[in-house]
């Protein structure tokens, strides 16, 4: 296609002129996935909906539990499986304090809803509590959705810009590690239902797989870009963080 001058006739051929609608929804479609809007399954990045459910306000880069959806397959399947994932979040207590969580893109006040990354990388402040931890976790209780260092984790600190006292790091969320014989986070989990948005029912086998039964929980998984169903009867690695215990042992 060549540019054409003003004055200059013009013929735009049927194909040209759909090139051009096609280009703009694309600008349009990218433009609503970055604000929140409708997004094409299978089209997440990590960046989900984060609607805060405290009474003061979250600043940007804090960190959030997430501990519910705010659009129900069961109310509204359409809305559920193509918008992008919206969920509750919480300040991190004891009740969630191993619950999956975000860090909060932007900040949102009490009530409002913002955008958080559940997967990928993110700056953010942490407190340095040992030089040596490689991971970070949300400080439990903190009502600022401050963050600590920690020696296993599921946010692992890629970079920090010191060893000691509050610093700036960059975070890889989801990269879930352990050290110092944290092997006792990751554990083997059979699903016997659910979903990825909603979360799987999971038999949980802490010992192996040839042992019995620890317990059983709702295992959230990280990869938003899943589009099909894990099958019943499916084993999987589950990190502790991510398993929300329903029944038996303590896992």
């Amino acid at each position: 296609m060549k540019k054409v001058k003003t004055g200059d006739p013009i013929q735009i051929k049927a194909s040209t002129w759909n090139s051009f609608i096609d280009a703009a929804e694309y600008v349009k479609n990218l433009q609503s996935d970055q604000g929140g809007g409708v997004l094409r399954n299978g089209n997440y990045t990590g960046v989900v909906l984060m609607k805060n459910g405290e009474s003061t306000l979250f600043p940007r880069f804090s960190a959030m539990a997430v501990t519910d959806v705010l659009i129900r397959p069961e109310v509204n399947e359409p809305e559920f499986t193509g918008r992008c994932p919206a969920f509750l979040g919480r300040k991190v207590t004891s009740a969630y304090e191993e619950y999956p969580y975000a860090v909060l893109l932007e900040p949102v006040d009490a009530g409002k809803i913002g955008r958080a990354l559940l997967l990928g990388i993110v700056p953010a402040k942490v407190s340095i509590l040992d030089p040596e931890h490689k991971f970070a976790e949300p400080t439990v209780g903190n009502s600022a959705g401050a963050m600590q260092s920690a020696a296993d984790g599921v946010a692992r600190i890629l970079w920090k810009a010191g060893n000691s006292g509050s610093q700036w790091c960059m975070l890889q969320l989801g990269g879930a590690g352990s050290g110092g014989g944290g092997d006792d986070r990751v554990h083997l989990c059979r699903v016997t239902g659910g979903s990825t948005g909603a979360g799987y029912a999971v038999d949980v086998y802490a010992d192996g797989r040839e042992s019995e039964c620890t317990g059983t929980g709702v295992l959230y998984v990280a990869e938003l870009a899943l589009n099909s169903t894990i099958p019943v009867g499916s084993w999987i690695i589950g990190h502790r963080i991510a398993i929300q215990t329903t029944g038996g042992n303590e896992t």
